[in-house]
């Protein structure tokens, strides 16, 4: 029954193409973040200066992502994200030489910088293309439910791979093989125009961006809150396992993480919900916080298991609704910029806590740093409480 509602939104020409090219092509999304984490890690000792590195990626991503967005939904997907690709594959490739060859770190920032100004969001096209295909009808839900899942395996596969080949193959091995993903992926999915959504030119002369909608920036918010929890998780789940003399099993204990959000995902994504978008994620962000609690009380690598896949369990319901509350809020014609914010955020918060959670393990060890992933979870939660009233305006239930 399951594989049934997935089969179906695979009917329309192109989609089969376009969405396997978008999986290899945000496959470096699971892997540049902690990569670069790592590679610097390995290089200087510092969890801390490797996550500020990071960060700074990031963060210049998420204050350059709607901008260049706007200009995707205006121009088109391949005419401007095929300058943003090669632009940041460059800065990629400049990083990694620059660490290799201990440059100074000012030429570090500066490369994760560029790379991050330019970085493709290819999980917000790939959305958009399918909002092209099915706006108004179910089976967007599962196409968007789809995608969520794929992120997950990505998260699977991405955290095993960098970490096997950054510490036991060469230091910049994992963040060599993320740039070639991204390059070929992003490349073979804008080689494939017949199913990329028009350009709105017209459209975007008038009217306010969609980081003015009210509902948008609740869900900015929450994304950067989820992703804080995302980053932190990995982070921590690498020096919980270090502590404890097993760092070889840091990789399966995030892909059991990731394991238990691809099963939700599955599920929730066959089911067409009538609930309304606003109270179904205040109940899975209070799933979150529930679930990523007892993550700081886990007194070792099997019980961190367990409480990991409890936890990754309300992940990707979380994540397919907040997309389909950015489709929701913003109209058609700044579609991508929405996405892009929403991926964007969650992006900005999975290095940031990534960052944060470096600095607590130097100063207190693995098991305070879990807290970080609490308190992101915690605020994610609370600004949905507050911010509600800008979510239900004009919400339809999902029939």
């Amino acid at each position: 029954m399951v594989a049934k509602h997935y089969a179906e939104i695979f009917r329309a020409p192109g989609s089969k193409g376009f969405s396997s090219a978008a999986f290899v092509g945000r496959l470096p999304m699971s892997m540049l973040g902690l990569g670069t984490i790592l590679m610097i890690k390995e290089s200087t000792g510092k969890y801390a200066l490797a996550g500020v590195v990071s960060g700074t990626l990031a963060l210049v991503q998420a204050f350059f992502g709607p901008f260049l967005a706007r200009l995707v939904d205006r121009r088109g997907q391949a005419e401007v994200v095929f300058p943003m690709l090669a632009a940041s594959a460059t800065a990629l490739v400049a990083l990694m030489l620059c660490v290799r060859f201990d440059e100074p770190t000012w030429s570090w920032f500066a490369s994760a910088a560029v790379a991050g100004a330019f970085m493709p969001n290819v999980g917000a096209l790939v959305r958009a293309r399918w909002a092209k295909i099915y706006t108004g009808t179910k089976r967007l839900h599962t196409a968007y439910s789809f995608e969520a899942v794929m992120d997950e395996v990505v998260f699977m596969i991405g955290p095993i791979l960098v970490t096997f080949l950054t510490l036991q193959v060469h230091h910049e091995a994992g963040v060599g093989l993320a740039t070639a993903l991204l390059v070929v992926g992003t490349t073979a999915f804008l080689l494939q125009r017949g199913t990329q959504p028009a350009p709105h030119p017209h459209e975007h002369l008038t009217g306010p961006a969609a980081i003015a909608i009210p509902g948008m920036r609740v869900v900015l918010v929450c994304a950067i809150a989820i992703g804080v929890m995302f980053g932190s998780v990995e982070v921590v789940t690498v020096a919980f396992a270090e502590e404890h003399g097993h760092s070889d099993w840091a990789g399966f204990l995030l892909a059991v993480y990731a394991g238990g959000s691809f099963v939700a995902g599955l599920i929730f994504g066959a089911v067409h919900w009538r609930m309304p978008l606003a109270r179904r994620i205040m109940i899975l962000l209070a799933a979150v916080l529930v679930t990523a609690a007892p993550m700081a009380l886990a007194p070792n690598i099997g019980v961190l298991a367990l409480v990991l896949l409890l936890a990754g369990f309300a992940i990707s319901p979380t994540l397919i609704t907040l997309a389909a509350l950015v489709e929701d809020l913003v109209p058609a014609a700044r579609l991508t910029e929405g996405m892009v914010i929403e991926t964007t955020g969650a992006a900005l918060g999975i290095t940031t806590g990534s960052a944060v959670a470096g600095w607590v393990i130097d100063k207190s060890g693995a098991h305070t740093a879990y807290l970080v992933p609490v308190a992101g979870s915690a605020l994610a939660l609370l600004t949905a409480l507050l911010g509600s009233r800008w979510l239900r305006a004009g919400d339809p239930a999902i029939e």
